[in-house]
């Protein structure tokens, strides 16, 4: 039965069994209203009667006006001191009712009432001052009945039930219609929380579930099930070229071709990004080349798009069940995994394979562990302290990420740094460094100190259309100059597309920030070439630094970067510094500004704070500076 239909025959019946209720209280009250109402009219009558009389009068002067004024309905009647009826022949039929009375009710009550037969009998007595006698005087009236009741209010009765019958329905109606706009929104909701909104797939929570449920059901039953996943190539380029719109809807029609060619219980779901999970129910190893040429054959036809035909290629992975996973965050990571393991080997498609080297099997396990590091906070914001040489005071220091892993202990920041580029997190790993080094500094210049805190950027942040817009935001939030922040882009990132890094390092230089280009020289990039960029600063790399002392070659090549990049307008750091001779010979040399484990080694924040305290002169001239 609908929930309409329930709420409707609960509501009528609701309705009626109140008309109903009401009905019968009505009755009974005005039952009891007419019994407790005509005694005090009788006695009304009777002491009009009495008010009639003379004083003290006799027995027959008293019986000889009763019959004036008795009535159709009112018999009066007289009792003595003793409950004796006293009637005369003329007024024999008073003797009736009274005769079913017992005569002390009749002096010890001044009123009550009697059925006889189908009749019900109202009396009131009074007392005649200074004589030994009582007016009686009983009304008869039939006995009222609910049916003659009804007679009399039945259609007010009826009226009020109609209005309540048709309150009861609409009521009944809207709150029929609130209900089925609740449930509707609730499974919107619920669909909203399980699929993902552009593409109306399944998204990674729903898939997984969905995979563990899959696993419950067979009990222990060896038959295969296949996790792939597939990494859509060439995406970055069509969203950054073409738009974020042409983005979303070439994902929009690859979920349509995916759906396509499955057939259920087999599900496809997007995991994130470009990348697209699919659960095959029945797959076998000796089936995954079927299932990597039709699930690949999907992108071989070529995408219309705002009329433009567009090619793209995938990566698959693939894990299975039992043989790799008995779970799905297991299944999915190791689906992950084997893309990377197919890139790798130069191929379209690849089996998760087993690593017999436990730091690389490590390492894939690390991919989702980054990701609730991420979220849980473990990881840490270190600073590496930098001297100025031209004064020998700390200017700043340079933010680090550092990661101690519940398990496997403090992970190399090349290594998770690496992870985060390949899974797309480098995008959220740079988010809460910026964010954190932000915060950091303006403390910094909020106790006197100011410094300035470098953030590395990554190649793929130079394509993140939300970095310029971040950093603003945060700069204000913080209410922190953009000098007192550096970013620094590596030399090779910055030429692996010299002119996508042009145009974001342009947008950082009208915001104000310092830009610096970090391992200068090992990009084989000129500084001729970066006059046309808009950078302050450049760091020599430390492979340079820490053998100048035993290689002329390398000395060479750090006085002759620090000359031009002076003759260019542009300060000079040289990291790696390791010893007191090199920080000597850099001095002698004129570079700027200098970092490394001679000076300090990357410290907490609480500790780059205290050390910045020790330096109490430094601090005065910081304070004079910003004056």
């Amino acid at each position: 039965m609908q929930q309409r239909t329930k709420l409707l025959i609960g509501s009528l019946a609701s309705s009626l069994g109140i008309i109903v209720l009401f009905t019968s209280i009505a009755f009974t009250s005005a039952l009891d209203f007419t019994r407790h109402q005509i005694p005090n009219l009788l006695h009304d009558h009777n002491q009009h009667l009495i008010e009639m009389l003379p004083e003290t009068p006799s027995l027959g002067q008293i019986q000889a006006m009763l019959p004036y004024h008795e009535t159709r309905s009112d018999t009066l009647s007289v009792i003595d001191a003793e409950g004796h009826l006293l009637t005369t022949a003329d007024n024999r039929s008073s003797q009736e009712p009274l005769a079913h009375i017992d005569s002390k009710s009749l002096l010890s009550a001044s009123s009550g009432f009697a059925t006889i037969d189908d009749e019900e009998y109202i009396w009131a007595s009074t007392p005649v001052p200074d004589t030994p006698y009582t007016i009686v005087n009983t009304h008869r009236r039939p006995q009222t009945g609910l049916r003659d009741f009804m007679k009399h209010i039945g259609v007010p009765i009826g009226f009020a039930a109609l209005i309540s019958i048709w309150l009861s329905t609409w009521g009944a109606m809207v709150i029929a219609s609130l209900f089925r706009r609740l449930n509707e929104q609730h499974a919107q909701l619920e669909h909203q929380a399980r699929h993902d909104p552009l593409t109306g797939l399944p998204n990674r929570d729903a898939l997984s579930q969905t995979i563990d449920e899959t696993i419950a059901r067979r009990d222990g039953d060896p038959q295969t099930l296949a996790v792939c996943m597939i990494d859509l190539q060439q995406f970055k380029e069509i969203n950054d070229s073409l738009g974020h719109h042409c983005g979303d809807e070439l994902l929009r029609q690859v979920a349509r071709r995916l759906n396509a060619v499955l057939q259920a219980p087999d599900q496809a779901g997007r995991f994130y990004g470009n990348k697209f999970a699919i659960m095959l129910s029945n797959a076998g190893e000796a089936a995954i080349d079927s299932i990597a040429e039709t699930l690949l054959g999907t992108l071989e036809n070529a995408f219309e798009i705002d009329g433009r035909y567009l090619y793209i290629r995938g990566t698959l992975g693939v894990a299975l069940y039992p043989q790799h996973a008995t779970s799905a965050p297991v299944l999915l990571q190791k689906a992950e995994a084997a893309i990377f393991q197919a890139r790798k080997n130069t191929q379209n498609a690849a089996v998760f394979q087993a690593l017999d080297n436990k730091g690389a099997a490590e390492r894939l396990g690390l991919i989702n562990d980054l990701r609730n590091a991420l979220r849980d906070g473990q990881l840490e914001l270190h600073y590496q302290p930098k001297l100025d040489l031209r004064n020998h005071r700390l200017i700043g220091a340079e933010a680090l990420a550092r990661w101690v892993h519940p398990q496997h202990g403090p992970i190399p920041p090349d290594q998770f740094i690496e992870i985060a580029e390949r899974t797309g997190l480098i995008k959220e790993l740079t988010r809460w460094v910026l964010e954190t080094a932000v915060q950091q500094c303006a403390h910094c210049h909020a106790n006197g100190w100011v410094v300035k805190i470098s953030a590395n950027l990554s190649a793929i942040n130079l394509h993140d259309e939300e970095l310029v817009p971040l950093i603003a935001s945060l700069l204000e939030r913080h209410r922190l100059p953009a000098r007192s922040l550096v970013v620094e882009i590596t030399e090779t990132a910055m030429m692996a597309d010299p002119a996508r890094a042009k145009a974001q390092l342009q947008k950082l230089d009208t915001l104000g920030v310092c830009i610096s280009i970090d391992d200068f020289g090992t990009g084989y990039s000129s500084l001729g070439h970066l006059r046309q960029l808009p950078v302050d600063e450049i760091k020599i790399d430390k492979s340079f630094v820490m053998d100048m002392i035993a290689s002329e070659d390398d000395a060479s090549i750090v006085r002759a970067t620090i000359g031009l990049a002076h003759d260019l307008g542009l300060e000079v750091v040289a990291e790696g510094v390791e010893d007191e001779t090199i920080l000597q010979q850099l001095t002698n040399m004129g570079c700027d500004i200098a970092q490394g484990y001679h000076i300090a080694r990357p410290m907490p924040a609480a500790q780059f704070v205290a050390m910045l305290d020790e330096h109490t002169e430094t601090k005065k001239e910081n304070q004079a500076a910003a004056s």
